[in-house]
């Protein structure tokens, strides 16, 4: 059996939308829905272009402060399954930045 994934991951690497969606719904019949947004990066803002994007974070800190915005959405509704991807690095525009996504 597969280790369960976690529910943060920071990281570089891009993400797969359906593959994430995939994981998170495997083997749950309790689903009923999935419900998932995707942030891309944009190629303007204030009416500024836009090249680039280079997020930073702080290790640790970061997966804490996401763990408990989790945490209170578990305890307001009822979650079977949770994933966050947040992106850090060099990003493009059109490049996709953040997954959050929900099972119930």
């Amino acid at each position: 059996m597969a280790a369960a994934q976690p529910r943060v991951s920071i990281q570089t690497a891009d993400f797969d939308l359906s593959a994430e969606v995939a994981a998170l719904r495997a083997g749950d019949a309790r689903v009923g829905a999935v419900c998932a947004f995707v942030g891309t990066v944009r190629d303007r803002n204030d009416g500024q272009s836009v090249s680039t994007m280079e997020l930073e974070h702080y290790p640790g800190m970061t997966e804490k402060a996401i763990e408990a915005m989790i945490d209170a959405a578990c305890q307001r509704f009822e979650l079977f399954g949770v994933r966050v991807i947040h992106r850090i690095g060099l990003l493009q525009p059109q490049d996709q930045i953040v997954l959050v996504a929900v099972t119930s």
